[in-house]
């Protein structure tokens, strides 16, 4: 069986929104392109040698210019999934050629506290910061309505720490956690991709918007003092494409910069900028 040269193959779920955009748009611009549904019976039918570049998707022997590979959280059978990109990743990895977002940090782990240190060295402004093992000191806390708590690794929400006082079941487990000054100014999204910024506006009354079905996104400029810290962290971790999170501590001034993600979800930011990020990714990779 012959190989095909391709521009792109994408390897994800049709349940997820982000890969489907990515289809989409890559369908819209005319880009040579295979997609592998990994939600489908038999995703997992996928095989490669060491030979040469080339990758069997089923029945459809491929020589991928550049990959683009997401993880489907949206898939009910996540071990399949899971499984299937594994095997497009591990090909992807192994053949150094093949454009590939984020290739050279896959693997690693996104340590939350080594970024917050990498960024204050990049000139960044950080919150006040404490990382408790245990939950006892918390009891005694200045202003515990002043500060917020989340945890030490992982996504989960973030709290008042004053409410979590009040009711410790809604810290789950035994996690670490940071407790850091709660900041009460306008909520920043900065993503890069390829090298270029795009940056976001998420209009909330929420601690956590991500807590919040009513959240409003809005593109935005990148506010100037912070652009150049943010290429020189994103520059000195390795990645392609990733977010950076950052909270003001009065309206739009004064950005404190909370954590950076390495393959965040995008469809919501990319619907308030009419497709920029879809086609900043599809130029990275093709």
């Amino acid at each position: 069986m012959n190989a095909r040269n391709i521009d792109l193959v994408i390897v994800g779920g049709e349940s997820d929104p982000n890969t489907r955009r990515i289809v989409d748009q890559a369908h819209l611009r005319g880009v040579d392109y295979f997609f592998w549904d990994t939600d489908r019976p038999g995703a997992r039918q996928i095989a490669w040698d060491f030979q040469s570049p080339e990758i069997d998707f089923g029945d459809v022997a491929l020589r991928p210019a550049g990959m683009f590979l997401r993880f489907n959280v949206f898939d009910s059978d996540a071990a399949a999934n899971h499984a299937a990109y594994d095997v497009a990743e591990s090909f992807a990895l192994a053949w150094a050629n093949i454009r590939l977002l984020n290739r050279s940090t896959t693997g690693d782990g996104n340590n939350k506290s080594r970024n917050l240190v990498r960024a204050r060295r990049c000139g960044l402004v950080i919150p006040q910061t404490t990382v408790l093992g245990d939950l006892s000191p918390l009891e005694s806390v200045p202003d515990p309505n002043l500060k917020i708590i989340k945890p030490l690794a992982g996504g989960d929400h973030a709290f008042i720490a004053g409410d979590v006082i009040t009711d410790p079941s809604r810290l789950p487990g035994l996690a670490p956690q940071f407790v850091q000054e709660r900041l009460d100014g306008e909520n920043l999204r900065v993503f890069s991709i390829g090298g270029k910024l795009h940056a976001f506006h998420l209009q909330t009354t929420e601690i956590d918007y991500r807590t919040d079905d009513d959240v409003v996104v809005h593109a935005t400029a990148v506010p100037e003092q912070i652009v150049a810290s943010v290429h020189q962290l994103v520059e000195q971790i390795g990645f392609d494409y990733c977010a950076l999170d950052f909270r003001c501590r009065d309206g739009f001034r004064d950005p404190v910069f909370l954590e950076i993600n390495s393959f965040p979800m995008f469809v919501a930011f990319d619907d308030a900028c009419e497709n920029r990020l879809a086609d900043a990714i599809l130029e990275f990779l093709v």
